[in-house]
């Protein structure tokens, strides 16, 4: 299934490209009353036509032969699931698992929701905190469910769709169970957030979590302390709403995940902020991971380029660049990611110049693989 923004959202993404990445141009320049400032010369190339983009269901990255998933492209991949803080998946729609078939994009995520033996709460309860009733203490992710994916040798940018984020509706909504999830990333070691996003109306709302050092730890994210993110969990209080998981039209139920600094690992957790006494089991959905469109790179240099003249609208000179381009190149030791942004260009009339449409390759990370990578 395509990633689409939601309505209020703004997408810039052209085809194949992410739709919040923030964009650069090879001349970044702004008008201020008219006037052209200069603001960064960035060093970049047009991107070369095998830069790729990829959608891949996690599932098939879970359940790949020796662990390892191999894109086209030859960068690599592995998945596994986390069982964090004694939280056990859903019986029957274990964590991992296609659905509704293995054709699909969309990969299942659910822990048991009911009270323990000798009425104990569930350890997959993160309590409704902040989003209750006018309360202002984040609920707190102790013991969740998780998939953990990591990048061989390389960052990436990535869109992700949770879906299916409702409510028990066959008990008083103080009593059923209520569902939540969130993500997060990280890169050399340091945790990026995502953004997170829902439709205007949606009965899911992004809302503040805290999360365990502890439960970091067991995912393979370092924490001193315990950290506050921001989560999607069903937060009306007056509809309970069994959401349809696939095609459904009014968005209600589902968070869009962006992440606009690249990553080498990206965690996806799932809890329910309220257990049910009746219903054993509650579970949501998750959809392919959209990569940003890149390649294998390597720098080169550039030519002269067209830089505004300040208080002239309209008027270039053309300066020697001072910093090399990227672009794909096989034997390249960085991986690029593609930019969409705008250009000066001499237009071949003496100095004037236009602003055009330019995509091309920045370097989001180094790109070395390790040849032990399970």
């Amino acid at each position: 299934m395509g990633i689409v923004a939601p309505p209020g959202v703004a997408s810039t993404r052209p085809p194949g490209v992410l739709s919040n990445l923030r964009v650069l141009a090879a001349e970044v320049v702004v008008v201020v009353v008219g006037v052209v400032v200069v603001i960064a010369a960035t060093a970049v190339a047009p991107a070369a036509a095998s830069s790729d983009c990829v959608a891949v269901p996690v599932h098939r990255m879970l359940s790949a032969e020796g662990g390892m998933y191999r894109l086209p492209d030859g960068r690599q991949f592995k998945a596994s699931i986390v069982d964090v803080g004694g939280c056990p998946p859903m019986s029957y729609l274990p964590t991992g698992m296609a659905y509704p078939d293995t054709a699909s994009n969309y990969t299942v995520i659910g822990a048991l929701v009911t009270a323990g033996a000798g009425g104990g709460g569930s350890p997959c309860v993160t309590g409704t905190g902040a989003g209750a009733g006018g309360g202002t203490s984040p609920a707190v992710l102790s013991g969740f469910q998780a998939v953990l994916i990591e990048a061989n040798g390389f960052r990436f940018s990535a869109d992700m769709v949770f879906e299916d984020i409702d409510s028990q509706t066959r008990v008083p909504l103080a009593e059923g169970w209520r569902e939540m999830m969130t993500s997060l990333g990280m890169a050399g070691g340091q945790v990026v957030r995502p953004t997170l996003r829902t439709r205007p109306g949606a009965l899911v709302g992004v809302q503040p979590f805290q999360i365990k050092a502890a439960a970091l730890g067991a995912v393979g994210f370092p924490a001193a302390a315990d950290m506050t993110i921001d989560g999607a969990a069903y937060n009306s209080w007056t509809v309970g709403r069994n959401c349809p998981f696939m095609n459904d039209p009014t968005g209600e139920c589902k968070a869009y995940v962006t992440y606009e600094d690249a990553v080498d690992r990206l965690l996806i957790v799932y809890a329910a902020t309220q257990q049910s006494p009746t219903d054993p089991d509650s579970a949501a959905f998750f959809s392919a991971v959209t990569l940003s469109c890149g390649c294998q790179c390597a720098a080169h240099t550039r030519s002269n380029v067209a830089k505004p003249v300040a208080g002239s609208p309209g008027k270039c000179t053309t300066v020697a660049a001072t910093t090399p381009g990227y672009s794909c190149d096989m034997l390249g030791t960085s991986w690029c990611e593609t930019r969409v942004g705008t250009r000066w260009a001499m237009t071949g009339d003496g100095d004037n110049c236009v602003q055009e449409p330019n995509t091309y390759s920045q370097v989001v990370s180094t790109f070395n693989p390790d040849p032990d990578f399970k």
